[in-house]
C-alpha cells in the first residue's frame, strides 16, 4: 500500500526558511515586503504550476545536478547516502552536497527523513523530490533531443579513416606470417619488430601500433600459442569479403557478447556502442549528430528501460570513447575541434553497415597494378581484403595511403615460398588479380627467384628396422606388413604408418618379434567443420528469425536490450489486436 501523495502547498511547508526564500527569488517571487512561511508557500506553488517557469528552471540545470535529479527519479524520487553510491563513484561527497543545497536553493529537493518501505527493507531517505516534480522530471529526462542535421559550427576537421584500420591490420598480420615473432617476458611485442611494421603503417607511431594490434587481438586476427609465439588467427573468415563485410566483422568484436550484465571496465562502454548503433540506424550520410545529442538520446532510452546503473555512467567522454571504432572502420566521420570530437555522420560504408542501405553490387575493376620496377600501386578499399592479404605476403610494403605501394623483392618472394606458395601460384595470382598484365620482367624474375629455391620437407617417421636384408625381403613379400609400409629406406629399414598396436599384433601372427620403444602415432587430425563453428561463435553470424522488424540487419542484434524491450511490446501489441478482434 502506497502512501497518499501530498499537495505541493503542504511539501514545501517542510522547507526551511532559508530554503523556501531562496526559492521564491530563483522563481521569480518578490520578497521584499515581509510574508508568511504560508503565503511564500503559495505563492511559490502558483509559480511551480506554471510550465513556462518550470521550463525556465529546468533550463538552467548543470550536469550534477542532472546526474542527481536522475538518479532520484528513477528510484521514486527519494534515496539514503547508501543507496546513492553510483553517483558518489563520479562525484566526491563535497559536490553532492553542494548539488543537493543548490537544488534545495530551488525549491526542487527538500532534505526529509522520511521512512519508506523498499524491496530490501525499510530505509531512511534524505533526499527527497517534491511529488509534484515526479511526473514532469519523467517526461524531462524520457524526451528525446532535437535533431539538427547540419553540421556545428564548432567542428573544425572533418576525419574519414576510410580503409587506413583494416589495411595496418592485414600488414600486422601478413608481418607476424612472415616472421617468426615472439613476445617479450612482459608479453608486449619486441621493439624491432615494432619498427618494423609500423614504419609502413598509415601513421607511423607506437601509439597508431598499440591500438591496431589491440584491436586485431580483440578480432581474432592474430594470437599467442606455445612458448609466446605470435602467429596469424582466423585471417580467411576474419578478412573475406570488402570493406563492408569486414568492417561489420570487426565492429561485432568491439560490442561485447553481454546483454546487461556490466562484469568488465569496457562494459560500459560496449553497452554504449550497442545504442549509438540503434540511434545511427534512424540517419544517413547528410544527417550530422552531436556527441551531446547522443548522449541524451542514450540517456532518454536508458531512462524508460529504468536503468539506474548504466544511465548515470553514459557521460560525453564515454560517448566519444564508443565512437572511436566506427570512426577507425570507416563507418562514420568525425568532427573534431582540436582533438576533442564533437559532431559525427554515417560514411557510404557505414550507411550500409549499420543502417537500411542496400550496398552497390557493382565493384570498380581497378585493383592493382603491378609495374616494371617491381612496385605495386594498390586500391586498398577496392579489393577483397583476403586477396589483400595473399597479396601483402608476396610484397613488402612501401607506403599505405588511398593508394598503397608495394614492392615484390627478391625477399619477399623467398619468405612466400617459405610459407609453401609456389611461383605457378604466385604468377597466377598476379595474373588473375592485376588490372592490366603483368610485365614480362617481372614474370622472368620471380621464376628465377623461385629456381634458385631448393624444396624439401622435414617430418617425424616411425622407422622399421629388421636385423638383416633376408628378413626384410621376406616381409616385403607379405600383404599384411605392405599395408602399413610408406617407403623402403634401405636394405633393412622402412618407413611405416598407421595404428601401430594392430601392426605389432599382425607382426607377431607373422612370427615377427617388435621392440617397441615410443612408436604412438601423435598426429591429430583436425576437423575442417571447426572453423566454421568457431567462426559463428566468434562474430555472431548465426541467422536470427525472431527480432522486431525495425532490428532486422542490425550489427549489435546479439548484444542489444532494445531487441528484447521491442519483442515484448510487439507481443503485447498482438494481444490487444487479438482481444478486439474477439
Amino acid at each position: 500500500m502506497t502512501m497518499a501523495k501530498e499537495r505541493l502547498e503542504e511539501e514545501l511547508e517542510h522547507m526551511f526558511r532559508e530554503d523556501l526564500i531562496v526559492a521564491c527569488q530563483y522563481w521569480g517571487i518578490d520578497v521584499s515586503s515581509s510574508k508568511s512561511g504560508t503565503q511564500l508557500s503559495e505563492l511559490l506553488a502558483k509559480k511551480m504550476r506554471n510550465p513556462e517557469e518550470r521550463k525556465r528552471i529546468f533550463s538552467t540545470f548543470s550536469g550534477k545536478e542532472k546526474d542527481l535529479l536522475g538518479m532520484l527519479t528513477l528510484n521514486g524520487g527519494a534515496m539514503s547516502y547508501d543507496r546513492l553510491k553510483p553517483y558518489r563513484k563520479i562525484y566526491s561527497y563535497g559536490q553532492l552536497n553542494q548539488t543537493e543545497r543548490d537544488l534545495r536553493k530551488r525549491g526542487i529537493i527538500i532534505r526529509r527523513t522520511m521512512s519508506r518501505l523498499t524491496e530490501t527493507g525499510r530505509e531512511v531517505a534524505e533526499f527527497k523530490i517534491l511529488d509534484f516534480f515526479l511526473p514532469h522530471l519523467e517526461e524531462y529526462f524520457t524526451r528525446k533531443p532535437e535533431i539538427d542535421p547540419e553540421k556545428p559550427s564548432k567542428v573544425k576537421t572533418v576525419v574519414n579513416e576510410r580503409d587506413a584500420l583494416l589495411v595496418d591490420m592485414l600488414l600486422l598480420v601478413s608481418y607476424l606470417a612472415k616472421n617468426d615473432v615472439k613476445m617479450t617476458s612482459s608479453w608486449e611485442f619486441p621493439k624491432r619488430d615494432i619498427d618494423a611494421i609500423v614504419e609502413a603503417m598509415s601513421e607511423s607511431s607506437e601509439d597508431r601500433f598499440d591500438l591496431v594490434q589491440r584491436l586485431a587481438r580483440k578480432a581474432g586476427a592474430y594470437e599467442i600459442v606455445d612458448k609466446d609465439r605470435v602467429v596469424p588467427g582466423k585471417v580467411n573468415a576474419l578478412f573475406t569479403g570488402y570493406q563492408e563485410e569486414v568492417s561489420k566483422r570487426i565492429l561485432l568484436s568491439a560490442l561485447g557478447r553481454t546483454r546487461a550484465i556490466w562484469a568488465t571496465a569496457e562494459q560500459p562502454t560496449e553497452y554504449t556502442l550497442n545504442l549509438i548503433i540503434c540511434r545511427l540506424r534512424d540517419s544517413n550520410s547528410e544527417e550530422w549528430i552531436t556527441v551531446q545529442e547522443m548522449r541524451d538520446w542514450i540517456r532518454s532510452e536508458l531512462f524508460l528501460e529504468k536503468e539506474p546503473l548504466k544511465w548515470i555512467q553514459v557521460s560525453e567522454e564515454r560517448v566519444a570513447m564508443a565512437l572511436e571504432n566506427p570512426i577507425l572502420l570507416g563507418l562514420l566521420e568525425g568532427g573534431y575541434s582540436g582533438k576533442s570530437l564533437h559532431a559525427v555522420k554515417l560514411t557510404d560504408v557505414g550507411e550500409t553497415v549499420i543502417a537500411k542501405e542496400p550496398s552497390e553490387d557493382a565493384r570498380p575493376n581497378e585493383t592493382f597494378i603491378v609495374q616494371p620496377n617491381f612496385e605495386m600501386t594498390v586500391y586498398t578499399s577496392e579489393m577483397a581484403y583476403f586477396k589483400l592479404y595473399k597479396l601483402m605476403l608476396l610484397s613488402e610494403p612501401v607506403r599505405t595511403d588511398i593508394v598503397s605501394t608495394f614492392k615484390i623483392t627478391e625477399q619477399s618472394i623467398f619468405q612466400a615460398v617459405e610459407m609453401g606458395i609456389r611461383d605457378k601460384e604466385i604468377i597466377e595470382f598476379l595474373g588473375n588479380e592485376s588490372s592490366k598484365p603483368i610485365p614480362a620482367n617481372v614474370s622472368r624474375s620471380i621464376k628465377d627467384w623461385t629456381s634458385q629455391t631448393i624444396f624439401a620437407s622435414l617430418d617425424k617417421v616411425t622407422l622399421f628396422e629388421t636385423e638383416s636384408e633376408r628378413d626384410m625381403e621376406h616381409l616385403m613379400l607379405m600383404d599384411e606388413f605392405n599395408g602399413y609400409i610408406v617407403k623402403r629406406v634401405g636394405p633393412t629399414a622402412a618407413v611405416i604408418r598407421g595404428n601401430m598396436s594392430e601392426f605389432v599384433e599382425e607382426m607377431r601372427d607373422l612370427k615377427c618379434h617388435v621392440d617397441r620403444e615410443d612408436i604412438e602415432d601423435k598426429r591429430r587430425s583436425i576437423p575442417e567443420t571447426q572453423d566454421i563453428d568457431e567462426n559463428l561463435l566468434l562474430y555472431g553470424e548465426q541467422s536470427v528469425s525472431d527480432v522486431p522488424e525495425a532490428c532486422i540487419g542490425c550489427p549489435a542484434i546479439h548484444s542489444c536490450n532494445r531487441v528484447v524491450k521491442r519483442k515484448a511490446e510487439s507481443r503485447k501489441g498482438n494481444n490487444i489486436d487479438h482481444v478486439e478482434a474477439t
